[in-house]
Formats: C-alpha cells, structure tokens, sequence
C-alpha cells in the first residue's frame, strides 16, 4: 500500500501535465517571456536612471571644484631685488622708431576729422 501512494501521485501529476492543452501551454509560455520582457526593460529603465544621477553627480561635483579653483588666489612669487645690483640697461635701438612728422601728420589728419562732425 505505501509503494502506491508515490506511484499514484507521480501518475496524476502526469496525468494534469498531460491533460494541459497546447494553446493554454502557449498562452502561458508567451505571458512568462512578455512578463520577463517587461522586467528586462525595468530594469534597463533603472540601471539607465541611475547612470544619469551619477553623471549629473560627478558633473556637479567636477564644476564645484572648478568654481574652487578660481576662487583661489594664486601665490604670487617674490622677486629679492639686490639694492646694490646696477639698474638694467635698455637698449634704444631696437625699440619701436616713428619719425616725429609722421606722428604729427596723423595727429593733424585725427584732429582734421574730429571736426569735421556734422
């Protein structure tokens, strides 16, 4: 007797899976995979969410830090001057020549359209 209780249950079990009907089996095969579908895409939703507030984080942060560093002064260095060193010498010649006529012929031409307002 306790040989055919496991034997007469194993024997139903089979009996329900084989009295299932394709198009119930079908239905349940597409409502699991449309089920893990929706899931997969949850989950894209949320990886892709949070991967947007880390972004905005370390943008945020990366522009405090840039506000940070303006605000700093830099550290200007200093100069020692020796009060004994002789002053520089600079030499005139190759500075920048503009003839003396030539400054006042466009000193007169400057003036001339100044008052030539109407």
């Amino acid at each position: 007797m306790r040989a055919l209780i496991p034997i007469l249950a194993l024997s139903c079990v089979a009996g329900a899976a084989q009295a299932q009907d394709y198009r119930a089996l079908t239905q349940a095969n597409d409502a699991e995979r449309v089920a893990a579908e929706a899931a997969a895409r949850q989950r894209d939703i949320a990886l892709t969410n949070e991967l947007s507030a880390l972004q905005a984080r370390a943008q945020s942060e990366q522009h405090l830090s840039d506000l940070a560093a303006l605000r700093a002064r830099p550290t200007l260095p200093s100069v020692v001057l020796d009060p004994n060193a002789p002053p520089p010498v600079i030499d005139t010649s190759k500075l920048a020549a503009i003839p003396d006529a030539t400054l006042a012929d466009s000193n007169a031409k400057v003036r001339a359209a100044a008052d030539n307002r109407k």
